[in-house]
């Protein structure tokens, strides 16, 4: 499996912390946004407020829309990054910077490969960082998170080459009459 992915040209550690950077700052504007607009709808008396600024009433933090605003903010990471990746490869973080995602052997991620690898972001986090960080010194620049995934993340600006370049040779003609080296090379056993 290892020969199949070295046609690759596999993405740095700095461009792959910088697509995390904006992918970050993406969900946070999002975030953002919705608080936002949750703000001005509660104000304009279209919707309850969320009940947890000043001057709210004791208990009025918990009710059914406050339940969905944290569904929202809790899913919204995990449909992001794995919708995100299962479909397209990449993150709107790594299409800025031209990098991709992909299985060792060069396949896309599968909507299962994809979560399994978002979990993986946890273990990075559990490791202090250390698990990011490891990508920095691998030579295939896999991160903790690729490794136990089998993933690599690889650079869309760099042509891979022809596939008739990554075959390898065919062997060398065998000598008429001598059947056992079609296929070692060795003596047929007797």
């Amino acid at each position: 499996m290892e020969s199949s992915t070295r046609h690759h040209h596999f993405a740095g550690f700095w461009s792959r912390a910088a697509a995390r950077i904006i992918d970050l700052l993406i969900i946070i504007a999002a975030f953002n946004l919705i608080y936002l607009l949750d703000r001005l709808g509660a104000d304009a008396g279209l919707w309850t407020g969320m009940g947890l600024g000043e001057g709210s009433p004791t208990g009025a933090g918990f009710s059914m829309a406050n339940a969905l605003r944290g569904l929202f903010f809790l899913t919204f990471p995990v449909f992001y990054y794995v919708y995100l990746h299962a479909m397209y490869g990449q993150t709107f973080g790594k299409m800025a910077l031209k990098i991709k995602v992909v299985n060792e052997d060069g396949t896309p991620l599968d909507t299962r490969k994809s979560f399994l690898r978002w979990l993986g972001y946890f273990l990075c986090d559990l490791t202090f960082y250390i698990g990011y960080l490891w990508a920095a010194f691998d030579p295939r620049k896999q991160g903790l998170h690729d490794k136990v995934c089998r993933t690599v993340v690889v650079r869309t600006d760099v042509p891979d080459p022809p596939a008739a370049a990554m075959e390898p040779k065919a062997p060398s003609e065998a000598t008429p009459g001598d059947p056992a080296s079609l296929d070692t090379g060795a003596s047929p056993p007797i």
